[in-house]
């Protein structure tokens, strides 16, 4: 889709208190009232939303929400398609996101079910973006959110007010970049950063802020209604189909996929333009 064709499909309001303001959706914004028989088929829809309380919305379910179930649900991708389902339900009650169990996502915690890989938080979030968008604009949106999050310095200082006092001080936290959007590395590359154990507090605080910054990240994106715009890692690095392009014969170049940060599984490599290397395209 062409950035301007993308813009265009932002441009409608949910009602006259959100008149004027940009909405995102693959094809369609959110209209109450619509004949549900059409606005339960995908995409479903979105319309603009408070970066900002995303953010807090994000926070506070990582920390625990209880919902209508009774139960308490928590933890990363529950956190960040929480954040944003319930926020769309909100908006149109009788709409397709109202039926959506939200703590349908609680097995992608800890980077799925604990085993670190894809991080959680981005597991939530690329979730509600699969629903809100087209297949064809949920791969633009998507790129650019783990683009940023493997590039970014994170997290952002939202704070714990009920941890403050257990520590005796202004509880900030060190920040660090991923570099990758595994568990497993973002998680240990801020532990090594900050100096703080995997099963601290500490690092416990760090995986909440980066939830609420995750949503804030996809809404955002999303408001804007163009995806498409980072796309690649933007550092001095490169992607992985710059060496391990794709191929039918194996000739020590074509064994391997990706769109990572180059320095996420290698620690010790030149630059691309020094190696003088020409691959195929990813």
């Amino acid at each position: 889709m062409k950035e301007g064709s993308r813009r265009e499909f932002l441009k409608v309001g949910l009602t006259t208190a959100v008149a004027g303001a940009a909405v995102a959706t693959g094809l369609k914004a959110i209209v109450p009232g619509e004949a549900r028989a059409n606005s339960a088929m995908h995409p479903y829809g979105f319309v603009a939303l408070d970066v900002d309380e995303s953010r807090q919305l994000g926070y506070n379910g990582y920390k625990g929400i209880t919902l209508a179930d009774g139960v308490k649900h928590k933890h990363c991708a529950f956190a960040t398609f929480n954040a944003i389902i319930s926020q769309l339900a909100e908006a149109d009650p009788q709409g397709p996101y109202a039926n959506i169990p939200t703590q349908m996502m609680e097995w992608a915690s800890g980077g799925v079910s604990g085993f670190a890989t894809f991080c959680g938080a981005l597991n939530g979030a690329c979730a509600a973006i699969g629903l809100i968008c087209s297949n064809t604009d949920a791969k633009l949106f998507t790129a650019d959110l783990l683009t940023w999050y493997s590039e970014s310095s994170l997290p952002s200082p939202l704070a714990d007010t009920n941890l403050v006092p257990v520590l005796g001080k202004e509880y900030e936290l060190p920040t660090s970049v991923a570099r990758s959007n595994l568990c497993h590395v973002s998680v240990t590359n801020w532990c090594n950063a900050s100096g703080f154990a995997s099963g601290s507090s500490e690092r416990s605080e760090r995986c909440a802020r980066l939830a609420g910054d995750v949503v804030a990240k996809t809404v955002e994106l999303l408001n804007s209604g163009v995806g498409g715009e980072l796309g690649n890692p933007r550092d001095n690095s490169t992607v992985c189909g710059a060496c391990h392009y794709k191929g039918t014969d194996f000739d020590g170049g074509q064994f391997t996929r990706g769109k990572m940060n180059c320095h996420s599984c290698h620690t010790k490599i030149p630059k691309v333009s020094e190696k003088g290397h020409k691959g195929g395209k990813a």
